[in-house]
C-alpha cells in the first residue's frame, strides 16, 4: 500500500524538497534562503520543479493523477497549482490536531431534542483542509473563500472523505466583508479559523494587506464569538505581522478579556529527514479554558 503522507526531505538555498507518496517536488521556500542542502543527490531525483518567477511547473515525471494526501484522519487532493501549491499546507498539521479536539456541547433541557452542532467559521478557507477537520470534530462550518474554484473544490474534497452531504455553507465572498455582515446579522460562532495571505485581492479587486487589514477583521471575529466559550486559530506567513503582534493587539482590545483565555503562540515548523527545522509561519491558538 502506498504511503501518501507528506514528508519534507531536505531544504536549502531558497528551496525545499518534498515527497508525497514518493513523488518528489522541488519548490521555492524563502525561509530556506540561508540554509545549505544536506542531500544534493536527492534533489537530482526531483519529479517536479516550480519556478516562481515564471509561475511555471516543469515535470520530469508526470504528476500523479487522483492521488490523495493522508492528513491523519482525512485526505486532501494532491494537485499542482499555478501558484506553486500542492493542494495541502503541511505546516498546518499541528493546528489541525488542535482543531480536532472533541466539541463539548451543552446538554439540552429537552431529552427528545436533536443536539445542535456548534458553528465554526473558516475564513480564507482555500480548498478546505481546516473545514474537513472541523466537520470531523462535529461542527457545522461556514467555509469562506474569495475564489470560486476553491469553494467548488471543497465539495469534491468532502465527498472523497465520505461526506456527500456535510453541514457546510459554501460561500464565495471577501472574508472581511463577510465577517462584518455576520456581525450585523448577530451570528455567533464557537470556533473561528483564519489563515490570511500577506497580500491578495478580494472578488471586487480590492487589495488585501495583512498588516493593515487583519485588525478590523480580528475585531469583527471577536464580536462573533461568545467570550465565555470559544476558540480561534490565526496563522500566517507575513514578515510584517507575527504572533506577538496578535497577542499585543488582543491584550489592548476592549472586546475581550485575555485573563480568561489560554493563548498558545509560536512558529510552525517542518522537520526534514535530517532532523532540521524549517520555519513555516506563525500561529496563535486562543481558547477559553473549558472550550
Amino acid at each position: 500500500m502506498t504511503d501518501n503522507r507528506y514528508r519534507l526531505i531536505d531544504f536549502g538555498e531558497g528551496r525545499k524538497l518534498e515527497s508525497v507518496g514518493g513523488y518528489l517536488i522541488d519548490r521555492p521556500s524563502p525561509a530556506a534562503s540561508w540554509s545549505k542542502r544536506q542531500s544534493p543527490e536527492n534533489w537530482q531525483r526531483a519529479d517536479a520543479h516550480f519556478d516562481a518567477d515564471r509561475r511555471k511547473w516543469t515535470y520530469h515525471n508526470p504528476w500523479p493523477t487522483d492521488q490523495l494526501v493522508d492528513c491523519d484522519g482525512f485526505q486532501m487532493p494532491f494537485v499542482s497549482t499555478p501558484f506553486g501549491h500542492i493542494g495541502v499546507f503541511p505546516e498546518q498539521f499541528d493546528n489541525w490536531r488542535w482543531l480536532c479536539k472533541p466539541v463539548i456541547t451543552e446538554p439540552s433541557e429537552d431529552p427528545s431534542s436533536v443536539p445542535t452542532k456548534p458553528a465554526a467559521l473558516n475564513l480564507f478557507g482555500y480548498t478546505g483542509a481546516s473545514t474537513m477537520v472541523l466537520i470531523k470534530a462535529g461542527y457545522q462550518v461556514a467555509h469562506v473563500d474569495a475564489a470560486k474554484p476553491n469553494v467548488q473544490a471543497v465539495r469534491g474534497v468532502a465527498t472523497s472523505n465520505g461526506w456527500p452531504d456535510p453541514p457546510i455553507r459554501y460561500l464565495i465572498d471577501d472574508a472581511a466583508k463577510f465577517a462584518a455582515r455576520e456581525v450585523r446579522r448577530r451570528r455567533m460562532y464557537h470556533t473561528i479559523v483564519m489563515d490570511p495571505p500577506a497580500y491578495g485581492h478580494g472578488p471586487n479587486g480590492r487589495a488585501w494587506r495583512l498588516d493593515r487589514d487583519i485588525w478590523p477583521l480580528l475585531d469583527d471575529c471577536l464580536r462573533l464569538v461568545d467570550p465565555k466559550r470559544f476558540r480561534m486559530l490565526i496563522s500566517g506567513h507575513s514578515p510584517e505581522v507575527d504572533h506577538s503582534d496578535i497577542v499585543t493587539y488582543l491584550a489592548q482590545s476592549d472586546l475581550i478579556d485575555t485573563t480568561g483565555l489560554r493563548i498558545d503562540t509560536g512558529r510552525s515548523q517542518l522537520i526534514d529527514e535530517g532532523g532540521r527545522s524549517l520555519d513555516a509561519g506563525f500561529y496563535v491558538r486562543i481558547e477559553t479554558i473549558d472550550a
